[in-house]
């Protein structure tokens, strides 16, 4: 029995040796997984890093490249302005529309009224003035002071009639 005994004990410690091993074995290969694990991570966190910085770079290019395009449609858009005259016409339009301030200014009725009673007085007092046949005014003499007789409209302030530009037509 105690050769039972002994024998049994013995099973007992070739087994637990047997399990010691392998959990030493399990112990070491796990180890190996978790290397490998680790190393298998830091590859894709470095292709994904590396595929990050490659599309912030296409995207910059891409970028470029659209404010490129955008810039040269701006370009051909001037240029097809100015083949079809639509800044001439801005223009003209925005000089007409200054005339027509201009004009409104001239024909206000005050200032309508007060030029035909300055001609009127200016008739007037050429009626009553002697006309002898030696002093006979002259065309260009009666024009002076009928001219020099009538005010000169004045623009408002902030009016510049040098900057209407030439008169349409010229």
């Amino acid at each position: 029995m105690s050769e039972m005994l002994t024998d049994l004990l013995q099973n007992i410690y070739n087994r637990i040796s047997t399990l010691g091993k392998s959990i030493n074995s399990l112990q070491m290969s796990i180890d190996n997984l978790n290397k490998t694990f680790g190393e298998k991570v830091g590859n894709l966190v470095g292709s994904m890093n590396s595929m990050m910085d490659n599309v912030e770079k296409e995207g910059e290019t891409q970028k470029l490249l659209l404010e490129q395009i955008g810039d040269e449609a701006i370009r051909e858009v001037l240029k097809l302005q100015d083949k079809i005259g639509l800044k001439d016409l801005e223009e003209l339009s925005v000089k007409l529309s200054k005339i027509v301030e201009t004009s409104e200014e001239a024909l206000k009725p005050e200032v309508v009224d007060l030029l035909l009673k300055e001609v009127l007085e200016g008739v007037k007092s050429l009626k009553e003035s002697p006309i002898k046949e030696e002093s006979k005014v002259n065309d260009e003499e009666l024009l002076k002071k009928v001219s020099s007789s009538i005010p000169k409209p004045t623009p408002k302030k902030g009016k510049n009639l040098k900057n209407l530009g030439p008169p349409p037509g010229n």
